[in-house]
């Protein structure tokens, strides 16, 4: 069964999820300002150790600018002056100083290196020696290749002599290896950092998400409430910015019961503006004549259909009320009740099981109209005994009524559920009471279904609209 509001609800389509949506933009967000972050870190924490591999070149290439002096244009070396690290004793220990000569072509022609160099060249590009030489007393630091192919953080330094057509260069060489594997650690450790963060992030947003939405779940909730008649409006304290949409909610509510009260107002005003007419000429037509019994036979029709049509429009009122629930145990058994004492002569007794979750989403009078005529027609047509049972089910309720009657062969069913046909003209009645209850049914969003009942008779299987519990 499809619920009124199901249908109601076609034009509004979901479009995804505002927390979601909230949630996907902070993720990318805080992952591109992580990202940027910390490849900012990481490049600064690079540049740190640069600069204290640089410093401590430029030491190095100060003590050999210290130990190097030229007299009559020969370069003299004061070897108590030498740097006296250890390491640049050790062969490829990683620290590596030289003075290279150079010739007029700039071509390297004699070196004065450390032992660490052991059988190794000093590498020096025809590249970095043009930029030394163009700065002459400037030291330059860049990455190039070393000993033992080795990447080095090297300083190169020009120093000129009044007697020397040609400088001197001053070469310093650190093997950079610990330098980025301690860059390439703070990486590692950095990223766990920046991914613990992230999630931390993540989570600290869903809960803002939750926190800042709360309102609205709320607002869901209680508007649930009004539906299934548990308050009438929507009470307490709201954030400014949702404070105006519940004041239009309020108001809509409020509408919508004003129009429903108007609606019954001018359907009881048209009941009691028809029926007095109709009264009137049914009580004129008393003659015999053919002319008074056809005037008559229409009367009875045309209060038969007002009867029908303004029934069918107050329900339809009624079905539109936000809120209306019926409690269905007590006037399924207060009909039961009834029935057997009208029934007494034929010993009819009338089972009762109802299901306490199953609430009806309506009017009272209305389902007892429903129940009414199902339980009346059962008792009718039944040999003794009618079963009635109302359970509730994801799609709404069910009312089952099963009489061990004659039953209803599979071909009439479909007629007798049209208005005002009699399948047995020996019984009294209007053959209106199957109709109605399937057009009150259908108005209320529910069906009718005739099948064959367990007992041997008819069962009237009736699917209604459930209130939320």
């Amino acid at each position: 069964m499809t619920e009124t509001a199901d249908a109601e609800s076609d034009g509004a389509r979901t479009r995804g999820s505002i927390a979601r949506r909230m949630l996907v933009a902070a993720a990318i967000w805080s992952a591109a300002v992580l990202l940027v972050a910390g490849w900012s870190l990481q490049a600064f924490y690079r540049s740190e150790t640069d600069h204290q591999l640089d410093l401590s070149l430029d030491e190095t290439l100060l003590t050999l600018a210290a130990a190097v002096n030229s007299e009559a244009g020969v370069i003299r070396f004061d070897e108590a002056k030498f740097p006296r690290d250890e390491r640049f004793g050790r062969a490829l220990s990683g620290r590596y100083w030289a003075f290279v000569n150079l010739d007029a072509n700039r071509a390297i022609v004699g070196t004065r290196k450390s032992d660490s160099f052991f059988d190794e060249d000093v590498n020096l590009s025809a590249e970095t020696r043009a930029s030394v030489l163009a700065q002459p007393g400037v030291v330059q630091h860049r990455d190039a290749p070393g000993p033992d192919d080795r990447q080095m953080r090297i300083g190169v330094q020009a120093v000129s002599f009044p007697d020397r057509a040609e400088p001197i260069l001053l070469y310093a060489a650190f093997d950079r290896t610990s330098a980025d594997a301690s860059v390439g650690s703070f990486a590692l450790r950095l990223g766990t950092a920046l991914g613990v963060l992230a999630v931390g992030l993540i989570i600290g947003v869903l809960v803002l998400i939750r926190y800042g939405l709360r309102p609205l779940h709320e607002i869901q909730d209680k508007l649930g409430d009004v539906r299934a008649g548990r308050r009438d409006n929507l009470d307490g304290e709201y954030p400014s910015e949702l404070s105006p949409l519940v004041r239009e909610i309020n108001t809509l509510i409020s509408h919508n019961r004003k129009v429903v009260d108007r609606a019954r107002m001018h359907v009881g005003n048209l009941a009691h503006a028809l029926k007095t007419p109709l009264a009137v000429l049914k009580n004129e037509a008393k003659g015999s004549d053919k002319l008074s019994e056809l005037v008559r036979r229409q009367t009875e029709a045309m209060t038969s259909n007002v009867n029908s049509y303004l029934k069918r429009a107050q329900a339809a009122a009624q079905a539109e009320v936000l809120g209306v629930r019926t409690e269905v145990k007590e006037p399924v058994e207060g009909i039961a009740r009834m029935l057997e004492r009208l029934h007494r002569d034929k010993g009819v007794a009338i089972d009762v099981d109802v299901d306490p979750k199953a609430v009806f989403r309506g009017e009272r009078g209305d389902f007892d109209e429903l129940v009414g005529n199902l339980l009346e027609n059962a008792a009718k047509w039944c040999k003794s005994r009618v079963n009635v049972t109302v359970t509730r089910n994801d799609d709404g309720m069910e009312v089952k009524v099963d009489d061990d009657g004659p039953g209803l062969p599979a071909e009439h069913r479909a007629k007798a559920l049209e208005r005002g046909k009699r399948l047995d003209e020996s019984e009294p009645g209007t053959g209106l009471g199957l109709s109605i209850v399937n057009e009150l049914a259908d108005i209320y969003g529910g069906r009718l279904h005739l099948e064959d009942s367990p007992m041997g008779g008819l069962r009237a299987r009736l699917d209604l609209p459930a209130a939320p519990l």
